[in-house]
């Protein structure tokens, strides 16, 4: 592998680690909660944005029921009960003039089954990934086609949303063999589980039941250490700023009617330090994002899952022993997208 080359993927997967989680940590590790804050309370604008929903009850009487009734997010089902889904990440590099440098595509199949009833509304599942694929290219038009990494390997794990450690899945992601795309898969581990820590904060917040308007904030979260893929000892912190979360309305997917949540988060602070014999690094960085979740009205399961949003970021660089130097990376700009697809026959 060429230096160049080395250097292009050395920096991809520091930053792939720096943004590992980008849906959230677990409900109820921050420190302060308020539902629906007035707009000065804001700590990262000042201000609270003009969105299309609100609070205030719909009075014509056509739509008033639908759109004023509570919403339940309890997850019902039973055990056995088994649901696949697809999973894209896109991380766009751009320089300190937003002219693109590199992209990474990583994506797979996961699916998740009900193995038993926790509390009720919150399941312990069994997930397992399918496939895994990723590829990553230079330059404003390099756009590359993910090769496949598992095979016929089937990695599995033990997801229960109140207890999950969201930033070091207990996975065995060195088993690829490869540093490098054992940590795109441990992002994409991250980013399929984040979504159900959102849904049970808001599960707690209400009581449950939840209505259009319904807001939840939370700041001042501890920060969560970065373990080394396929090692001991840390290699970064992960500091989540604000998080606000809100039921923004009623949709559908894929032919099934949901609730529709809207996720920001601001001013997460990323930093990482990495000193090994190929290459020593050191990254700072902020991470912002918006996203929406689709969760159904029938019994309260994923549907479908969206974000996009920057990461600013500063990196220093030394390879082979060679003195740290700034490189000229601007941001990441990621995009994240999950959805389910029609069950198929267990995979071994």
């Amino acid at each position: 592998m060429s230096q160049k080359s080395l250097r292009n993927t050395l920096a991809i997967c520091c930053l792939m680690l720096a943004i590992a989680a980008p849906a959230g940590p677990a409900a109820g590790q921050g420190e302060q909660t308020a539902s629906s804050p007035p707009k000065e309370e804001s700590k990262i604008w000042g201000w609270w944005p003009l969105m299309p929903w609100d609070s205030q009850s719909v009075t014509a009487p056509a739509w008033a029921k639908v759109l004023n009734e509570p919403i339940s997010l309890i997850r019902k089902g039973k055990a056995g009960d088994s649901r696949r889904y697809e999973i894209k990440r896109i991380n766009l590099t751009v320089d300190r003039e937003g002219r693109p440098l590199n992209r990474m595509v990583a994506e797979g199949r996961i699916s998740r089954t009900l193995v038993r009833e926790a509390e009720p509304g919150v399941w312990v599942e069994k997930c397992v990934w399918e496939s895994f694929a990723a590829a990553q290219g230079t330059g404003p038009n390099g756009y590359p086609v993910p090769q496949e990494f598992l095979g016929e390997k089937r990695l599995s794990f033990e997801f229960s949303p109140r207890n999950f450690d969201y930033i070091n899945p207990p996975v065995d992601f060195s088993s690829l063999g490869n540093e490098v795309f054992g940590y795109l898969l441990k992002v994409l581990t991250m980013d399929a589980a984040g979504w159900d820590a959102i849904l049970l904060a808001l599960h707690d917040e209400f009581g449950g039941k939840v209505s259009i308007g319904d807001i939840w904030r939370q700041v001042d979260w501890k920060p969560w250490d970065i373990t080394r893929v396929g090692g001991e000892g840390t290699v970064g912190q992960y500091h989540v700023g604000e998080m606000q979360v809100s039921v923004i309305g009623l949709t559908r997917s894929q032919g099934v009617p949901c609730v529709l949540v809207w996720v920001s988060m601001e001013g997460n602070r990323v930093t990482q330090d990495m000193d090994t014999p190929q290459v020593s690094l050191k990254m700072r960085s902020t991470e912002y994002f918006r996203g929406e979740i689709a969760a159904s009205l029938l019994d309260g399961h994923l549907v479908a899952m969206e974000l996009w949003g920057p990461l600013p970021c500063v990196m220093e660089m030394g390879l082979g022993g060679q003195p740290l130097k700034e490189q000229p990376f601007g941001a990441i700009i990621q995009q994240l997208s999950m959805w389910e697809v029609p069950a198929g026959p267990e995979k071994k």
